[in-house]
């Protein structure tokens, strides 16, 4: 998967994760799989101008947010579907100024929009719309038309901050299910996730608490699942293992699977299959010995009998 759809599907789960049904913005429509295209709707009081030119508040707008070929790299497409009345909103555009980067999840550029439509933000230095930016300058002490935190939508599943002695808060909604608690009823993970305690579970390596939306693994070994500091994919046959069953090749330091490992029988280091093969030992026999200690005949062995005694 290229570099463009992994951030598309990461876009995509986030947004998803933050702006349910419940939330004052919400996903209506999308488009691609993952999507390129989306029809988002906001619970926000603004201002539209009617056909006999009266202002007027209304409590929903719609949104269409493209995302090119050049994103993340060049920022999203937005425009309104919907009339607004705003200095930095035009029927054609939404001008989210020279903020973007591509670092900047989506999610925080919806927040944006959030806040532009609610007065919170806006600029009367550039404006797409002349007569919305000389109706803000004469009323600004009417602003903004909504105090909602729409920032506070970003911190949905995710852990709000740590107590002074470094323990994480969990914030109110779990950010797998849903499920909304209290305090004490919800845990954050080690990657800041909030899970309530049918989603979270401890890593048997090194015990720390993991939920579902972490990107787990399964040891092909002992079946384990375990958290992404604990588990590793074999340089040989590719296959993801635990810590418990990763060893280092002697000769070329590369990690390696137990099953791809051999003891060697001359001084007793794991070796990958690439590194050690059958060779005739000093007392004829054959036996597995690494490349290490062909290069090194005088090595000895764990036992400190010289190899092949």
């Amino acid at each position: 998967m290229s570099v463009r759809l992994r951030r598309l599907k990461a876009d995509y789960e986030k947004l998803c994760s933050i702006f349910t049904q419940q939330s004052r913005i919400r996903i209506k429509k999308t488009l691609g799989e993952p999507p390129e295209k989306y029809q988002l709707e906001y619970l926000v009081t603004g201002l539209e101008k009617t056909l006999d030119g009266q202002l007027h508040a209304r409590s929903n707008f719609i949104i269409e947010i493209t995302l090119t070929g050049a994103y993340p790299r060049m920022a999203p497409q937005c425009k309104m579907l919907t009339p607004v009345f705003h200095p930095n909103i035009a029927p054609h555009a939404i001008c989210i100024g020279d903020h973007w980067a591509a670092g900047e999840a989506l999610a925080n550029l919806v927040v944006r929009i959030a806040e532009m439509l609610s007065y919170q933000s806006y600029n009367l230095k550039s404006p797409l719309n002349g007569e919305a930016a000389k109706w803000v300058e004469e009323n600004k002490d009417k602003l903004p038309l909504d105090t909602f935190d729409f920032t506070s939508l970003l911190t949905v599943g995710e852990a709000t901050g740590r107590t002074a002695d470094g323990v994480l808060i969990a914030g109110g909604v779990c950010a797998n299910c849903g499920k909304k608690g209290e305090a004490g009823e919800l845990h954050a993970c080690v990657n800041h996730h909030v899970a309530c305690s049918n989603c979270v579970l401890e890593c048997p390596i090194c015990k720390s608490v993991v939920c579902l939306k972490c990107a787990l693994a399964t040891c092909a070994n002992c079946r384990k699942t375990v958290c992404p500091n604990c588990s590793y994919k074999c340089g040989s046959c590719s296959q993801t293992v635990c810590s418990a069953h990763r060893g280092e090749c002697r000769v070329c330091k590369h990690g390696r699977c137990t099953d791809c490992l051999v003891d060697c029988e001359s001084c007793g280091h794991f070796s990958c299959l690439e590194h050690i093969k059958k060779r005739p030992a000093a007392d004829g026999t054959m036996r597995y010995i690494c490349d290490a200690c062909v290069a090194k005949p005088a090595q000895m062995a764990p036992s400190g009998v010289p190899p092949g005694s």
